[in-house]
């Protein structure tokens, strides 16, 4: 796995291609390159917003190694030290996912499955080195250490990863404390394996999924068609009579039809999965007792975990409000971002119709084991609440950030994804073809071997766009929510039955 992982990265160094934005530093990158070259000078000055404050941990660590050995802060060697401090820390992580596989005493396969899962991926395999001056693979590392902490009931490291992991990805505070107030204990059987969901889905056939999806689609085509037609009237023989149609519509309606049919479409393209996402977290929890164990869980907290906790979240808090300039605007927040997503506006139109855009976005960044979640969704759960009410939390706070559009947003949650899909397997019947077909789509979807800087339909956006669902143009949607479709449906002809895995500690 380390071999892997050492090539891939050695490849990508010596031939890969670089984001060709801000002349190989990318978008963000400017800023951590601006803060590798001049970070004293920007915190002394008041020129830092807690937005990158929050992320200068990469930044400090390369300024670090490039000062120690005498190399000018050129934005080549910026770009060099990112990559090889990226390569070196998925290499770490290797090893920590291999004393994380060991604590549960994971099948080969299983380790083969969590490690293309976290490690072999378009996030791991191409943008760490296709874009390496970011911090997400730091926020990875990080989360890796704090699932290994937490699974070895290690309340100190954990507080001190969640510390320095702050400043790489604001998340780390939450998602420590969480761990750190609710460590690793079993849950009562009713509440890890409820008898009886208090939801039930039995009414819900096929037939009648089927049914309602083609009346919205049909019914978003006619509104869509209605909007464009407003706004660009069409042309040709019918034009006459269907735009006098819409006029006549428009004088007699009350209120202006077409931005009602606007607002309409929108939120029609994010409700499936807000609806999905809400259905998720409904199975997570499993059943009424949850709750009442939640609260006997607070009640028997450690003060002094709980006193870790909170300095967990204060001292990165009033760390970065010191360094940071509360008077210089942050780019964006989480708030806005979600509402973009369920409601675009004006600028984000192209969102709209894109049903289920979460779900391919976040498959063709992370990879099939999106898929297998889905697949597995159930018997994932199950493993969740016996890893411990801190992962639950966690995953609870990150299913609604990948409704977003941005899959790199679950990096601090995606480990614990992994990890509770591995334990799921553990247990499950699959064909004997499942490892070659999860192994032959880890590959595609990984796309280490497929050039970026090429843009045949929009020469000014490279194909880098196509995994991000705030910027995925239309073809690039179809194209690939075709792939996730069928990817799935060979996914699920290997798989036998969807089993409850056995506890493994």
């Amino acid at each position: 796995m380390i071999l892997i992982v050492f090539v891939l990265g050695l490849l990508n160094f010596i031939w890969g291609e670089k984001v060709q934005a801000g002349g190989g530093l990318g978008w963000d990158g400017v800023y951590y390159a601006d803060m590798v070259r001049n970070l004293d000078s920007l915190i002394s000055g008041g020129q830092l917003n807690s937005y990158y404050a929050h992320r200068i941990l990469p930044s400090l660590i390369v300024r670090s190694i490039l000062l120690f050995a005498g190399t000018p802060t050129s934005d080549i060697n910026i770009i060099r030290g990112f990559e090889l401090y990226n390569l070196v820390l998925l290499v770490g992580a290797c090893w920590v996912w291999k004393r994380v596989a060991d604590s549960f005493s994971l099948s080969l396969s299983g380790r083969w499955i969590g490690f293309s899962g976290i490690f072999v991926n378009f996030q791991c395999s191409k943008q760490a080195f296709y874009y390496p001056v970011l911090t997400d693979v730091t926020a990875l590392v990080v989360a890796m250490l704090l699932l290994l902490f937490y699974v070895e009931k290690k309340p100190i490291a954990l507080f001190v990863t969640t510390i320095v992991g702050a400043f790489c990805w604001p998340a780390v505070s939450i998602c420590g404390a969480f761990l750190l107030i609710f460590p690793r204990e079993d849950l009562p059987r009713e509440v890890i394996e409820p008898a009886a969901s208090t939801l039930t889905f039995k009414s819900v056939t096929l037939s009648s999924l089927v049914k309602l999806g083609g009346l919205v689609v049909l019914i978003m085509s006619i509104i869509g068609y209605i909007t464009l037609a407003r706004v660009a009237p069409v042309s040709g023989h019918a034009s006459t009579v269907f735009n006098n149609w819409l006029k006549i519509l428009g004088n007699v309606m009350p209120f202006n039809v077409v931005p009602s049919f606007d607002r309409l479409e929108r939120l029609l393209t994010g409700l499936p999965s807000l609806i999905g996402m809400l259905v998720a977290l409904a199975m997570l929890i499993g059943s009424r007792s949850f709750l009442p164990a939640l609260l006997a869980n607070l009640r028997r907290a450690q003060l002094p975990l709980v006193a870790l906790a909170i300095a967990a979240v204060l001292i990165p808090f009033y760390m970065v409000k010191m360094i940071s300039n509360p008077g210089i605007a942050n780019p964006n927040s989480m708030l806005q971002l979600i509402k973009r997503v369920l409601l675009p506006g004006d600028d984000l139109h192209h969102l709209q119709g894109k049903f289920l855009l979460p779900i391919v976005t976040l498959a063709v960044f992370w990879g099939p084991v999106v898929l297998l979640l889905l697949l597995y969704w159930k018997a994932f759960c199950v493993e969740a609440r016996k890893l411990g009410l801190g992962v639950v939390a966690i995953i609870a706070i990150s299913l609604p950030l990948g409704l977003i559009g941005e899959p790199r947003f679950v990096t601090i949650a995606w480990p614990f994804f992994v990890l509770g899909l591995v334990l799921a397997l553990e247990s499950s019947s699959t064909k004997s073809s499942f490892k070659y077909v999860l192994a032959a789509l880890t590959v595609v979807y990984a796309q280490f071997w497929m050039k970026l800087n090429l843009a045949p339909f929009l020469p000014q956006v490279p194909l880098y766009f196509m995994h991000f669902g705030l910027w995925m143009s239309w073809w690039a949607y179809f194209v690939q929510l075709t792939a996730v479709v069928l990817s799935a449906i060979w996914l699920h002809k290997t798989v036998i039955k969807v089993g409850i895995t056995k506890d493994k500690c």
